[in-house]
């Protein structure tokens, strides 16, 4: 056998192995880290897809440490019951949390008056990190339905939106900002008018994937 050749053989079996070695790292590093869903039905859609299709479902064949303690028809004041669900053990820089929360507040409030829901929120953002103080917040902006009976509410989306974005540098309390709004334009990403369908679950679930 030439010596080129056992060379090409060597060769060949190094990129064999060091892929395995590589992939497994990433798998490895993958397992240790930790997804916490909080906030409403963008995030919990159990009831609106079929078994199997939801977001957590979609994120579990990627990570699999997930935690969902978001509940459909959740609002603001819901997160602190949720936040007591969220073992203590959890506070970690290994952790991300992902909030969906915003829309059945402006859903229900008449009159809406944005800046002091949002000013609920960071409030509890504050009790967020007295509990977890380690861990990485993201916080998902309010997607629109394609249905035009909701273009009402554009103004309002808006504003809570860049709400969060400005927010988002302060000192102190960051975060990243995770933008569904741009993400879920078609009429396929929405069932029932207005919830996450299966194909939606699937992008803000690959969305998460890459944002942790």
């Amino acid at each position: 056998m030439k010596l080129s050749t056992i060379a090409i053989i060597f060769i060949s079996i190094a990129i064999i192995v060091s892929s395995a070695y590589f992939k497994s790292l990433k798998e490895g590093l993958t397992n240790k880290n930790t997804i916490i869903l909080m906030g409403d039905s963008v995030l919990n859609n159990s009831k609106f897809v079929p078994a199997g299709k939801t977001v957590y479902d979609f994120l579990k064949q990627k990570v699999s440490n997930v935690v969902n303690v978001a509940k459909d028809g959740a609002t603001i004041s819901d997160l602190y019951s949720q936040l007591d669900q969220i073992p203590i053990e959890l506070n970690s820089d290994n952790t991300f949390v992902f909030i969906s929360i915003g829309g059945n507040n402006i859903l229900k409030s008449n009159p809406i008056q944005t800046n002091k829901l949002f000013n609920e929120f960071t409030a509890f953002l504050d009790a967020l990190r007295a509990k977890l103080n380690n861990v990485r917040v993201n916080i998902l902006n309010l997607y629109l339905p394609s249905n035009p009976q909701f273009e009402v509410y554009a103004p309002i989306v808006n504003r809570w939106n860049q709400l969060i974005q400005q927010s988002s540098t302060k000192v102190g309390a960051m975060y990243s900002v995770i933008d569904i709004h741009a993400l879920l334009t078609n009429p396929s990403d929405f069932v029932y008018d207005i919830e996450p369908s299966e194909t939606a679950s699937e992008k803000i679930a690959y969305l998460i994937y890459l944002s942790r």
